[in-house]
């Protein structure tokens, strides 16, 4: 069991009351929602009939639903709460294959997305040292650095043609909607707590009616939608077009790092003691969620993907229990037989969305950082993170540099998480060049073995990025053993001192000339510190047993070894 951390409440495994979990799940629910704005503009750019576009729009939410519940079960998905939403990275995809052959391409090249991410859990082990913390940490940073411009855009009303002005009312309800959310979500307890977003939004949404910035006559009548219907769902066909193979696999790949940035972000969010991404878990979510989308694609829907802006409620309400995530699943499987339901969410007010936004945006720049200042930074990391974060940000600030591109390089550098990402695995894979997984130093009689431990272990954990914790751990431990070998003339010339790393471990190991020590199992009484050299041996061997997460003795040829692990 993961130590919850002392801001969640309810924590991956715990189940919240019933009414407590029942409104958390609207809260997700309602968010999730909406987010139908992204089917409803790659209909609009591609052109669709009002029927396609609603068949469009209720296979996405009907998958997302039920989506949501696959990546948040244990058994099927991540067990942690994922809730999922409209996938942004699918638009340029839906946009070009929709405009080239209507909802049966979108179909084809969404079942090849989805086949093409399956694909990459096969490798999910492999990948371990692709995406270590630095990169992880720049992709949820870059997560949030994309939310930020739909954020202002919709706080300041920047969404349409507003001939330059700028209505201050709309700002007015956007920041004091997220005013109340990051009030509450600080200095709050209990309920308050847990419905921060749903109390910030509701009386947003009443500053926004009393400001009458809600549109007085929708496109619609609601008197004329039926209250419960039967979703509109069809057999699309599928066809195929290479013009848009390339653009499917690279959203297939961007895809699935965000998904893994997501379940990086509430891994850590859910356990205090977070060393390392569980890449069996983010296989399982990676995969539920392609089955989800494969799903969607047969029924001519919108593809999902797992809400970043979930992540910021989820921080908000203290609440990372997957069963709320079940619970949300269920409702918004249930909205798509409600089509005046799903109407009532669409007039939402932009502003209050604008709001939330923020909230998810600045919770996931400061997790994104955390993640990456979680290892010691080594030049080589400096400039990975550095360089990759400016990569991002240029694509974000200067957007002309993208239509310099040609156009079937536009869906790969037009995302600033996508390019933030992929210069962060490309220079990581090339800074490793050269780093040798293993390195030594000598210990000889009259050094100061504390000295010697410290200088080698830092800097072998900045070249190789391991965490502080575990090489501050580590220093001790060495130096101890090197002295219990040489003060007692175990060792008979010097001893060596040998490091190794990779993901898992962080293993220092001594290697010297002379007699084997004996670990007892059961530990020796304080007085074997006053006996010969072998009891004192055996006593500085059951503490170093105790305190190392593994102690190995062997041989290496003529040489003794004794091992300390450190679980990485």
């Amino acid at each position: 069991m993961a130590r919850k951390p002392s801001n969640i409440i309810y924590s991956a495994p715990e189940r919240p009351p019933l009414t407590t979990l029942v409104i958390l799940a609207f809260q997700h629910a309602v968010l999730a929602l909406l987010f139908v704005v992204y089917p409803i503009v790659a209909a609009a750019e591609a052109g669709l009939s009002f029927e396609d576009t609603q068949v469009l729009i209720t296979g996405c939410v009907i998958f997302m639903g039920i989506t949501t519940m696959l990546v948040c079960w244990p058994r099927t998905g991540s067990g942690v709460l994922l809730v999922q939403l409209p996938n942004p990275m699918h638009l340029p995809l839906a946009v070009q294959s929709l405009g080239l052959g209507g909802p049966a391409a979108y179909a084809g090249t969404s079942v090849l997305t989805a086949f093409s991410q399956l694909a990459l859990t096969r490798f999910m082990g492999a990948l371990r040292s692709v995406f270590p913390p630095e990169v992880c940490g720049v992709a949820v940073t870059m997560m949030g650095v994309a939310l930020a411009a739909p954020a202002f855009r919709r706080a300041f009303n920047l969404i349409e043609e507003s001939g330059g002005a700028i209505d201050y009312r709309y700002p007015l309800v956007s920041f004091v909607t997220l005013a109340v959310i990051v009030a509450l979500a600080i200095f709050s307890r209990g309920m308050l707590r847990l419905f921060a977003v749903a109390i910030g939004a509701s009386l947003g949404w009443g500053l926004a009616v009393y400001y009458g910035l809600t549109p007085d006559h929708p496109s619609f009548e609601f008197s004329a939608l039926p209250l419960v219907d039967l979703p509109n769902l069809r057999w699309p066909g599928l066809t195929f077009s290479w013009v848009a193979v390339p653009v499917a696999i690279i959203t297939a790949v961007v895809s699935a790092i965000d998904m893994l940035g997501t379940v990086v972000s509430m891994q850590r969010m859910d356990d205090a003691d977070w060393r390392r991404v569980d890449m069996n878990t983010a296989g399982r979510a990676i995969r539920a969620n392609s089955i989800g989308d494969l799903g969607a694609a047969l029924v001519g829907g919108f593809a999902s993907a797992s809400s970043s802006a979930s992540i910021g409620v989820a921080f908000a309400t203290g609440t990372t229990a997957w069963r709320v995530g079940i619970a949300a699943g269920l409702m918004v499987l249930a909205s798509a037989f409600s089509p005046r339901l799903i109407a009532l969410l669409s007039i939402i007010p932009s502003s209050v969305i604008g709001a939330i936004l923020l909230y998810a945006a600045a919770f996931l720049i400061v997790a994104g950082m955390d993640l990456i200042l979680s290892r010691r930074m080594s030049d080589r990391r400096i400039f990975t993170v550095g360089l990759s974060v400016l990569a991002g940000l240029a694509v974000a600030v200067l957007p002309e540099l993208v239509e310099a591109l040609p156009d079937w390089m536009h869906p790969i550098f037009e995302s600033p998480l996508s390019v933030a990402t992929g210069f962060a695995i490309a220079l990581n894979l090339l800074f490793r060049i050269g780093i040798r997984q293993e390195a030594s130093v000598p210990v000889k009689r009259g050094d100061n073995a504390f000295e010697t431990a410290t200088e080698f272990l830092e800097r072998q954990g900045d070249l190789w990025g391991a965490r502080r914790d575990v090489v501050a751990a580590a220093i001790p431990l060495a130096a101890e053993a090197a002295e219990m070998l040489l003060d007692n003339d175990l060792a008979t010339g010097d001893v060596e001192m040998r490091a190794h790393f990779d993901e898992m471990n962080f293993d220092v190991s001594l290697l010297y000339n002379g007699e084997p020590i004996e670990v007892p199992s059961l530990r020796p009484s304080p007085e074997a510190l006053l006996g010969d050299a072998h009891e004192v041996a055996r006593f500085v061997g059951y503490m170093l047993s105790k305190r190392a997460d593994r102690l190995v003795l062997g041989r290496e040829g003529e040489r003794q070894v004794l091992t300390l692990r450190m679980e990485h």
